[in-house]
């Protein structure tokens, strides 16, 4: 449910929707501008919207009716909802940035984010998340508070000709990498041998910062991608946010397509075992050969 909601005498303090037996607090408050425009005189809070999803069991009244040569049978069932089992024979990956923030602030060790930019959400630096480590920098495509060096990841290495990091992490930016293999290889060339990589993208994922959103990987491309061949060794690889997938219009033979389990999450732990050698991979072309040259990474709003 989206929407938004204004008081005409005293501000808001909470809200919180009834449906049924179903209570649900709203804590995600966003900005309405279009609505302070269009009602001033209400107007004490500007974030007056508010975003929240509200879990219902439905309850389904079914009737069968099978029919024979001289005879139509009737029989109707009540069927109640449940949440839909938990996937099994998976590997788990929910934990692993907890382990590898664990290790960063256990360790003091040097750490470089790519994708540090914070954008216009309530999304908390990870400095704090990290503030037992020795330096953390910031690297992005985009400017801004949080962010220490901008650049293109494709070209990492460039922008730290004299410097190593012993450990460097991304939070939902691969996906956005029109050469994903390319930044695994300047990864390389950024870390200290023994150093940590983290990264956690997207397997199923609605589609997003268009037009660079690019790639979708599972636990095992993730592994090819910080494979041995690229100088890594995979500490822990897996899985993470459980869910199913609904069409839109159902397709002869996919009929038990809803209750398939998929992940909308995957991430990797690796460590740099050796330097990259260039001669067994050689990716010789600049990202505006694969995207063109006017295509961008949207610009902040």
């Amino acid at each position: 449910m989206r929407g938004w909601i204004l008081s005409k005498k005293q501000p808001i303090q909470s809200l919180e929707i009834e449906i049924g037996d179903r209570v649900v607090a709203v804590t995600n408050w966003e900005p309405r501008p279009d609505v302070v425009a269009a009602h001033p005189e209400y107007a004490q809070n500007e974030k007056c919207g508010f975003i929240l999803q509200i879990p219902r069991m439905a309850e389904h009244h079914v009737t069968f009716n099978a029919k024979t040569a001289s005879t139509t049978i009737s029989k109707s069932v009540d069927f109640l909802g449940s949440k839909p089992p938990m996937p099994y024979d998976f590997s788990d990956g929910g934990q692993l940035f907890d382990k590898f923030v664990d290790t960063v602030n256990t360790n003091h060790l040097r750490v470089l984010e790519i994708g540090s930019r914070l954008g216009l959400s309530d999304r908390v630096s990870n400095r704090q998340t990290l503030s037992g480590a020795a330096s953390f920098t910031g690297f992005d495509y985009y400017p801004d508070h949080n962010t220490d060096v901008v650049g293109d990841a494709h070209k990492l290495s460039q922008y730290f000709p004299n410097q190593k990091f012993d450990a460097i992490f991304s939070l939902s930016v691969f996906e956005h990498l029109a050469m994903p293999w390319l930044v695994a290889m300047e990864i390389n060339k950024c870390l200290e041998i023994g150093g940590l990589t983290f990264h956690a993208t997207h397997f199923a994922w609605p589609l997003h910062e268009t037009p660079w959103d690019f790639w979708r990987f599972s636990d095992n491309g993730l592994k090819v991608l910080f494979s041995p061949a690229m100088g890594f060794e995979i500490v822990a690889a897996g899985l993470f946010h459980p869910l199913r997938m609904h069409l839109d219009s159902i397709l002869p033979g996919q009929e038990l397509f809803p209750a398939a389990p998929a992940f909308g999450g995957s991430a990797i732990i690796a460590k740099k075992v050796a330097d990259f050698n260039p001669d067994k991979f050689k990716w010789d072309v600049e990202l505006t050969d694969v995207v063109g040259a006017d295509s961008h990474y949207p610009k902040p709003q």
